[in-house]
């Protein structure tokens, strides 16, 4: 008869649990530090080896390594994108690079520091399999790949196999300053410290945080950043773009980058000459326009919001705009990409998501105390009528057996009033039986009709 109470019990606890288990998660992955930042990297190792290889199969899979340097790494939408040493490349992706060979599988795991990638290409001539792996902690990033190349031709197999790995460690996260030794300064000779997300924000044509050294002889073009990376404009407005070129030990290097606009929807309405000046066109509809910075074939892409002039005076108003209408406090980064690289730096949503992210549990959290709740009333009604309808019984049951005892108290009361009143009431004599006759006065049983002495009818005794 408890069961609907401890079901309600059992039902609240497994709720609290459950949002408990939540909420730590939450917390978990609240706690773990970004990856964006400066990193070095290793050299990539890689190993071969062939298995019945003829010259029927052609010739033999090269490597694909890589040599060590300066990398900056930016998290984004759970991956995690890596730029630098000579090329960029993400952990949706894998290492070795083939034609025809796509991407077949992808996952994420352990809180965003697990990540797994499978790419395949098969055809008549050709089967290749190549699963890369990439696993991190707040301070490493380790990379494994593992391929198998299989050739047939002419009734021959050809089998190679390759092994490589990389690996990665943390110079300066970004929002924190350089750690203090000597493989991490080296790092950063080669890579200046990225401003945190507040200062590119604001960075209408301002300087880095940390301007280049002026070199006597400079090197190469190695380094592209962009000032600021997002930028807010109005039908009709004019902004200067910001850019700063180094080599790979931080020298200036005085080359211009070229600029265009990346074709789409609203290109048509925006400019952009050879210093970085954009213009909007009067009458331009709200939408965004990438440009793209680019030195040596190897651009940055920076990104111009249109909107209107009532918009733009409400957002500058409400302080999400500086004067300069650069973004106050938002996540995008200052735009840096390391010539060489593919991609640039984009606005990193990580941090958005996760205040979506905590947002969401902390509302399923509630959903399930409020749903534990009505369930522990639900078992407590049943539970109190049956304890009601428990006492209505034994109220009945008390007033029964007071009822008896009264009734058995005035039997035993009127018992010797019975007696006694017995006692005092006489007894009727039994009247006699038979007949008798009415002349000689003999008497006779009761079958009997005539008197045998003289014939006269008999009488009733009590006649």
């Amino acid at each position: 008869m408890r069961r609907p109470r401890s079901f309600a019990r059992r039902s609240l606890a497994a709720l609290v649990i459950t949002a408990t288990t939540a909420c730590t998660a939450s917390a978990s992955a609240q706690s773990k530090p970004t990856l964006s930042g400066s990193w070095s990297a290793s050299s990539v190792s890689e190993s071969w080896s062939f298995d019945g290889w003829v010259d029927a199969c052609g010739p033999k899979p090269k490597g694909q390594g890589g040599g060590g340097g300066s990398v900056q790494i930016r998290e984004q939408g759970g991956e995690l994108s890596i730029v630098g040493a000579g090329r960029a490349w993400s952990t949706a992706e894998c290492w070795e690079q083939a034609p025809g060979l796509g991407r077949v599988s992808h996952s994420q795991s352990g809180g965003g520091r697990f990540w797994r990638t499978r790419c395949s290409l098969s055809n008549e001539k050709q089967r290749i399999t190549v699963t890369t792996t990439v696993s991190a902690t707040d301070t490493s990033i380790a990379m494994q790949e593992t391929s198998e190349h299989k050739v047939t031709a002419e009734g021959a197999t050809c089998t190679a196999t390759a092994s490589r790995s990389r690996s990665f460690g943390l110079v300066k996260r970004d929002g924190e300053e350089a750690a203090p030794s000597a493989s991490a300064s080296a790092s950063a000779s080669a890579a200046p410290p990225t401003p945190p997300p507040s200062a590119a924000a604001s960075a209408a044509a301002l300087p880095p945080k940390a301007p280049p050294k002026v070199c006597k002889v400079a090197g190469d073009p190695a380094r592209l950043e962009v000032y600021p990376a997002r930028k807010t404009l109005r039908p009709g407005d004019r902004f200067s773009f910001r850019t700063v070129v180094t080599d790979s030990e931080g020298c200036a290097v005085s080359v211009k980058p070229t600029w265009a606009v990346t074709p789409g929807p609203f290109a048509a309405k925006v400019t952009v000459d050879g210093s970085g000046t954009v213009t909007v066109a009067e009458g331009a509809e709200e939408g965004r326009v990438e440009l793209v910075a680019t030195v040596s074939g190897k651009g940055v892409p920076v990104a111009v919001e249109i909107t209107s002039p009532t918009k733009y005076d409400a957002l500058l108003s409400a302080g999400t705009l500086d004067p300069q209408g650069s973004e106050q406090g938002a996540v995008a980064v200052i735009a840096t990409g390391a010539v060489g690289g593919r991609k640039g730096v984009a606005d990193d949503v990580g941090q958005e998501r996760k205040q979506t992210f905590v947002a969401i549990v902390i509302g399923l959290a509630f959903a399930l105390g409020f749903a534990g709740l009505v369930l522990m009333r639900r078992g407590r009604r049943p539970a109190e009528a049956e304890a009601e309808t428990e006492a209505e019984l034994h109220e009945e049951a008390e007033a029964e057996a007071d009822a008896e005892t009264e009734a058995d108290e005035d039997s035993v009361a009127e018992a010797p009033k019975a007696r006694a009143s017995a006692r005092s009431t006489p007894t009727r004599a039994t009247a006699p039986s038979g007949k008798v006759c009415p002349t000689c006065g003999e008497r006779y049983g009761a079958e009997a009709q005539f008197c045998g002495a003289d014939g006269t009818t008999l009488v009733p005794l009590n006649r």
